[in-house]
């Protein structure tokens, strides 16, 4: 890659310099799409203006005031979707927003403001409901307007009369027809993160892409909203048709590609960046383009994503461009068939081979786009039937083939052979024409038949027998995929809809012959059409006229046939060739709603069974008539007002087809008076059972996939919904079980409606196939566009737009009378305390402990070797075959390598078959028992295999020791004490190190014995003793009666096993001993099991405290009361309930950072600090949800996300187990020690400050606070400067008369973080002053609090639940106590309290700073000059910049430092020397 140079003050590139040079080209060519080709989109404009039906005028700005005119194509009239749910005026730039009102019964207002923050009390973040909602309640009927009428904005408005609403201007449309798309970023130094809009630059708004800055006129866009704060930007994607900059183009085929090697982003969201470039994500059809993309592959190390997914339920492996899925290039054992790996990469690690991949994780990705690509002749005439051709007899005529089908069953090369001796071929199958007409002609009945298509010369390489070209494919799901390696090489055609599969070519089945059919002189066929165009078993006319639903209909019936129908996508498809080429036109059908039921019906009344909706269709309104777009949208469907839109139409007449085969017969209809499976629930008038699935554990809820999967395993399919009774039921049915209630906030089922599939534009879908003819979309959600999956609300019982990947609850539909297959072999078998079952079907790992988790059970642990040999005896006695794998609860998390059981018990005990457990790696790992021998082996957890679940009749964790009280007495000297103990590390010289025995008895002639760590504290005050020991250490920990128990006896209750351990067998005896790693210290303190009497290490002894021994001062746990040190590093703990930002704020106020837990010795220090603590505390971790690079070969959502303070990686980590799980939020520290992530707004007791942080983050807000005088020194914090002076105690007159001498107030608290930082400031002064003075008072006229500017009191902390205020009078005052932080009422009289005085930031206010400020200008501007000088002599680094918004740092790192900035200008490029 070039060398990417910068320039703070200039945004101006040089050539070749700002992209990658090495990935550019410049190649013409022209639109248009079949497989692999990518057709336009059209853009709509994103610009529009509110309309008042009432006022006849449009809501525009003009200066800060919303005003409703005339005139609607104004820039102040013009509005636009910006990110983050912000509505932007274009004319004023600024954003809508609403003003809570401040009590007293002021009004809430309607107004705008600046985009770059949030004002107090503002909300701006929108979706349509919410924006229809806030101008119909604050702007409910304008009077008419003579010139303009400014807004007086109401809280109490009513509804808007019929006629007075709201509507986009020159539509009938409202806001919700319009959406916001992110527009993603390439290059730059975001990572592909979009475009942040509106962003500030060089002091000037922008609401869309700019080439200002820039001499190459490339379109750029900021990333946050101040360029020139945060420096974050990228290049704007160009829909354009040729190849221009950030693209390769390969000189054989004349396809393009951009390697995107420094974006992160999911798979939808590249795909979406492609799309937006006039391209899609890579597909690779030939063996030539495979190795073109390798070339340009070498030297990078990284996974990027493909277009190969596996999102159609229905479908197979396809591309998303739609181009033939005819080669493959997966790595061994890929696909691999986990449920949510449904996408694809290509790895450079494994030499450009592919591999399936969550679609949710983030990666660079590649877009390819073919300019010069040639449209394939079946696309317009694909349909076309109309030459007369004559076929031998026994063969049957289609199109320009003739086809036979050969009954005999025979192998692959047989049945060539066969059609080879009657000149013709295994069938190849090029459209979708020609695959309707095999499946209603020829395969009929036959389950399973051969055709034409082979990877016998080259795997994984498809071709046609007849050596035509593969130019269409019709996979069935998970295919094709060479199940288990086997060499399947050849293709059969299997079920009703002739989906294909690869299979061993030596299994015999039926085949289809084709040859060339020969054409014959006579009259074209019309089928009785009378120039109607055909297509059986009916004949179709386009009408050309423009005309109104209802003159269409009765156009069509004066031909004596009706508006079109469309029952499958066959003849959606040969309608769409009847449109081909034209663009915008739209053409009536006979599907319509007009009587706004919500439910569409054909005119005939028949039900609707298959639906192809354009994106976003039908929309949010009941009622209307659906008509076909043309286009890029070509064949979708849009619903338009019946009376007020002409479009042109199709008419369709249905032929006898007495003559013509029968199509598939349909699933036949679920009787009404079949039985429902127990606990499934449903009515006499409906044909279907229903259950809700409801778990109060996270952990047990499922993602759409997952709960789609859970439903198929019972036979069921997820909800699909047909009508209002049909929901209303099931409505009914959540009642019941959830109430009545409409509080039900945020208690989502996940449905059937999906449109995950790229193939179908955005389409939604049923996943069982149902018509998608009844909607119920609520208006309330927001990134409409960026969700694929929908949900029912249990509060509106509306639908809304969700992330697939959501954990969630679901519901579960199932014919009536249909039999659930997932079947137990045996109820639960007892044994010991706990009762077991067998289940034989075969899962995932995950999906068996999900499975197990519904019976209150988990996967099975194992702990002795009794246990072990009830469960392989009852194994074999089930298992199918010799050695049969089970799977059981033991695993590990990815990048952790640690073994755990899955129900939490304790890892005691162990039975590894030789060679087992696998080498530690960063792969996720999952254990299986086999039937025919107590051995356990470990395996990718992906692989289905049968497994068994285990509840416990008492907890399956032993408690966890208490901690006993600290003895008086003391240790002898060299001893460390902790709580009732001491301990001693022996070792230190290499001669004094000995086997376990020998430890053993060392430690006995001291009085002592091997140390036991049976909690979590004992763990982390013996890593404490470690930072300066460079050996290993033996505990009292052994296997000698096969399972870990201490040499006292006492079971395990804790473990803390090192990667891979323990390695202990039933035939090797072991002993267990701390590891300490000097050169790998984040395994510090693990343990790891070894052979006693063969291996020498050092030892730890414990003794009891000695009540003879004089007692002296324990330094652990450490007491909270004083300093903190550890290692060399000061910490500081707040006790005040603080959301993160709030603790990451109180902490800078006191010259500290949030901690940052850097090595195994500061996580055990601070573990001591929480147990003094009792509860958890805010540390430094921080992710925003942007990734910065996934590691390679890793795919575990999260990790990679998460940073110190935003900024540094994580290098050591101690998550709890499944932690983190989820893309934002912020992180803590939990009791046991060990990390947790929770959302950054939520409130936790206490944080831990860092001191001496080496790279502290310094909070960056606008001006600055006055230079101490004399008594007042002034603390920052957020937006204020607050003067603290407990040791002046006087009456509350004479504190505010101080507070006003500064040019101040008295104190005012706006929120409990706030609250929380002044309490942090003034507890130490609890003997100096009882408290300070509140700038509170009382309103006379109202009794209501307010602070000095009036404002009214929305955040209090009164010390009781609720001070007692009704007796307050206007000479009552109010102080905050130093030692609680609560406050009291009390007498103004009272001189106990001192002052805190507050006031907002400010360049200057005093003399002396001004004076000091123009100074330092004077200083800065004479060393700009030098620097300049010195800078175009001699080139320099200049300063990194950091990628959030919010900090800035105060000493960049070495690498900051020498990072070259990319925004460099050729002027000055060019002065530099060379």
């Amino acid at each position: 890659m070039a060398d990417l140079e910068k320039e703070k003050t200039a945004l101006v590139f040089r050539k070749g310099v700002g992209f990658d040079s090495q990935h550019s080209c410049h190649c013409g060519g022209r639109p248009g799409q079949i497989s692999g080709l990518v057709a336009w989109e059209p853009v709509d404009s994103d610009t529009f203006a509110f309309f008042h039906e009432g006022a006849k005028g449009c809501l525009g700005v003009r200066g800060s005031v919303l005003q409703v005119t005339a005139a609607c194509a104004d820039q102040a009239q013009q509005w636009k979707w910006v990110s983050r749910g912000r509505l932007y005026n274009l004319g004023a730039s600024v954003c809508l927003g609403v003003a809570g009102g401040t009590g007293d019964g002021a009004e809430a207002t309607l107004g705008a403001y600046v985009c770059d923050r949030e004002p107090p009390r503002v909300r701006w973040s929108w979706h349509c409901k919410l924006v229809l909602e806030s101008l119909n309640k604050h702007l409910p009927s304008p009077p008419a307007l003579a010139n303009s009428t400014q807004v007086a904005a109401s809280a109490a408005a009513r509804e808007p009369a019929e006629g007075h609403r709201w509507r986009l201007y020159g539509s009938e449309q409202d806001l919700c027809a319009k959406t916001y798309r992110e527009i993603y970023t390439i290059q730059g130094n975001s990572h592909g993160r979009p475009c942040y809009l509106p962003f500030l630059y060089d002091g000037q708004w922008f609401h869309s892409c700019t080439n200002i800055g820039r001499e190459d006129g490339h379109l750029w866009c900021a990333t946050t909203y101040d360029y020139s704060k945060d420096e974050r930007w990228g290049f704007c994607p160009i829909k354009s048709n040729n190849c221009e900059t950030f693209w390769d183009i390969d000189p054989v085929t004349d396809s393009c590609y951009q390697f995107n090697f420094q974006s992160t982003l999911s798979w939808n969201e590249a795909r979406a960046s492609c799309r937006q470039q006039a391209s899609d994500l890579l597909s690779i059809t030939e063996v030539h383009e495979q190795t073109y993309i390798n070339g340009l592959l070498t030297g990078y190390s990284a996974s990027l994503w493909i277009g190969l997914n596996d999102l159609d339920i229905n479908g197979g492996w396809q591309w998303a461009d739609s181009s033939p899925l005819k080669y493959l290039n997966w790595e061994p054992e890929q696909p691999n068939h986990a449920e949510e790996e449904n996408c694809a990469v290509i790895r450079t690690e494994t030499l450009g081979r592919w591999q399936n991949r969550d679609c949710s994780v983030a990666l660079p990705y590649i877009c390819k786009k073919k300019p010069n690509a040639t449209l394939e002749p079946f696309t317009t005439d694909s349909w076309m039937d109309e030459e007369r051709q004559e076929c031998d007899v026994g063969w049957q005529p289609f199109q320009a083939g003739c086809y036979r089908l050969t009954a005999e069953k025979q192998t692959w090369e047989d049945a060539q052979k066969t059609c080879q001796k009657m000149e013709a071929n295994l069938v190849s199958i090029h459209t979708l024409s020609e695959l309707e007409f095999i499946i209603r002609n020829l395969k009929k009945s036959v389950d399973e038949l051969w055709i034409g298509l082979h990877d016998t010369k080259m795997q994984m390489n498809f071709e046609w027998s007849d050596r035509t070209p593969v130019i269409f494919t019709y996979w069935h799901p998970f295919e094709p995929n060479n199940f288990r390696n086997m060499q399947e090489d050849c293709v059969t055609m299997w079920g009703p809809e002739g989906r294909w599969n690869d299979s061993p070519c030596n299994i015999s089945l039926p085949s289809i012959c084709k040859k060339q059919a020969q054409r014959t002189e006579g009259h074209k066929q019309d089928h009785g059409c009378k120039g109607w165009r055909w297509h059986s078993p009916s004949c179709y006319w386009v009408g050309e006229e423009s005309v109104t639903y209802e003159e269409a209909r009765k156009a069509c019936s004066g031909r004596e046939a009706t508006l079109v129908t469309i029952t499958n996508r066959f003849e959606q498809a040969f309608v769409n060739s009847l449109m081909f080429g034209r663009t915008k036109d739209y053409f009536w059908t006979a599907l319509q709603d007009q009587n706004s039921t919500g439910t569409f019906r054909w005119l005939s009344g028949d039900e609707v069974t298959y639906t192809n909706w354009n994106r976003d269709q039908p929309g949010f309104s009941k009622g209307g008539c659906v008509a076909l777009a043309t286009g890029y949208s070509t064949g979708l469907w849009e619903v338009k007002d019946c009376g007020s839109v002409r479009a042109k139409y199709m008419c369709r007449l249905s032929l006898d087809t007495s003559l013509s085969p029968e199509p598939p017969a349909p699933v036949p209809t679920p009787s009404l008076t079949g039985a429902c499976p127990q606990g499934w629930k449903s009515s006499s008038t409906l044909r279907h059972c229903y259950k809700v699935f409801h778990f109060s554990q996270l952990e047990q809820k499922l993602s759409w996939v997952q709960a789609h999967l859970f439903c198929r395993k019972y036979g069921a399919h997820l909800l699909s919904i047909g009508s209002f009774d049909e929901e209303q039921f099931v409505s009914q049915v959540l009642h019941e079980a959830f109430g009545e209630s409409e509080d039900h906030e945020q208690h989502w089922f996940w449905i059937g409606l999906n449109r995950r599939n790229p193939v179908d534009k955005g389409s939604w879908k049923w996943s069982d196939g149902l018509g998608y003819s009844y909607h119920n979309f609520g208006r309330d959600y927001y990134d409409y566009n960026d969700r694929q999956c929908a949900v029912a609300d249990l509060g509106t019982m509306q639908w809304l737009a969700m992330q697939c990947e959501s954990q969630l609850d679901w519901i579960c539909k199932v014919p009536k009378g249909r039999n659930m297959f997932l079947r137990m072999r045996f109820e639960w078998v007892p044994f010991q305390e706990a009762e077991y079952k067998f289940y034989d079907h075969r899962s995932t790992w995950d999906q068996a402990q999900r499975i197990c988790s519904w019976f209150d059970s988990s996967l099975a642990s194992i702990h002795s070797p009794e246990e072990q040999s009830f469960l392989t005896q009852t194994l074999r006695k089930m298992s199918k075959g010799e050695g049969q794998h089970w799977w059981v609860g033991l695993h590990t998390y990815e990048n952790d390598g640690r073994f755990r059981w899955s129900d939490h018990s304790v890892l005691n005990y162990v039975s590894w078959a030789p060679g087992r457990p696998r080498p530690v790696s960063r792969d996720r790992k999952c254990v299986y028992v086999t039937s025919s021998r107590d051995e356990w082996g470990d395996q990718k957890c992906f692989t289905d295999l049968p497994y068994i679940c285990k509840r416990v009749n008492v907890t399956g964790t032993l408690p966890l020791t208490p901690a006993p009280p600290s003895k008086n007495g003391g240790c002898p000297d060299d001893w460390a004490p902790f709580l009732s103990k001491c301990f001693k590390v022996f070792g230190h010289q290499e001669s004094k190190r000995v086997t376990w025995s020998g430890a053993k008895a060392q430690c006995e002639s001291n009085g002592a014995e091997l140390a036991v760590v049976s909690r979590h504290l004992e763990q982390a005050f013996l890593t404490t003793l470690l930072p300066n020991i460079s050996f290993n250490l033996w505990i009292g920990l052994s296997d000698s009666d096969v399972r870990f128990q201490w040499q006292d006896r006492t079971p395990l209750s804790y473990t803390n096993w090192a990667p891979g351990e323990p390695l202990a067998h039933r035939d090797l005896p072991t002993k267990a001993r701390v590891r300490v790693l000097p050169h790998n210290v984040f395994n510090t303190g693990m343990w790891a099991s070894r052979v006693c009497e063969t291996e020498k290490h050092g030892f730890v002894c414990q003794k009891q405290k000695d009540p003879a021994v004089p007692a002296g001062p324990d330094t652990l746990p450490p007491s909270l009361l004083g300093p903190l040190q550890f290692a060399g590093v000061s910490y500081r703990v707040l006790n005040k309930r603080l959301d993160w930002t709030g603790a990451l704020h109180v902490c800078d106020s006191v010259g500290a950072t949030l901690a940052t837990v850097q090595d195994p010795y500061q996580a055990a220090y601070l573990t001591l600090v929480l147990s003094a603590l009792r509860g958890p505390a805010w540390i430094g971790l921080y992710s925003s949800g942007v990734r910065k690079g996934e590691r390679e070969g890793g795919s575990y959502c999260c990790l990679s996300l998460f940073t110190w303070l935003g900024e540094d990686p994580i290098n050591f980590s101690d998550w709890r187990d499944g932690v983190p799980n989820s893309l934002v939020g912020c992180g803590h520290m939990t009791i046991p020690g060990q990390w947790a992530v929770a959302s950054c707004d939520a409130k936790v007791d206490s944080a831990i400050c860092q001191l001496n942080a080496g790279n502290r983050i310094h909070l960056s807000f606008p001006g600055g606070c006055p230079q101490a005088v004399g008594n007042w020194g002034w603390v920052p914090f957020r937006n204020n400067c607050y003067s603290f002076n407990l040791e002046q105690l006087k009456f509350h007159q004479e504190a505010q008369d101080s507070c006003k001498s500064a040019g101040a107030q008295l104190l005012s608290i706006l929120d409990e973080t706030e609250n929380g930082f002044v309490w942090e400031h003034i507890q130490a002064y609890q003997e100096q002053a009882h408290g300070a003075w509140l700038g509170m008072s009382v309103n006379p006229k109202g009794g209501s609090l307010t602070w000095p500017d009036n404002a009214e009191i929305e955040y209090s902390n009164w010390e009781g639940r609720d001070a007692n205020l009704s007796m307050l009078s206007a000479k009552s005052c109010f102080w905050i106590q130093s030692n609680t932080g609560l406050w009291k009422p009390g007498s103004c009289r009272n001189r106990t309290h001192g002052i805190i005085c507050k006031r907002p930031r400010a360049e200057s206010d005093h003399l002396p700073t001004l004076v000091l400020v123009l100074v330092t200008a004077l200083v800065l501007v004479l060393l700009t000059v030098g620097i300049i000088y010195v800078y175009r002599r001699r080139a320099g680094a200049s300063r990194g910049s950091y990628e959030g918004a919010r900090y800035s740092r105060t000493s960049a790192s070495p690498s900051e430092q020498a990072e070259k900035n990319i925004l460099v200008s050729d002027m000055e490029l060019n002065e530099q020397p060379e």
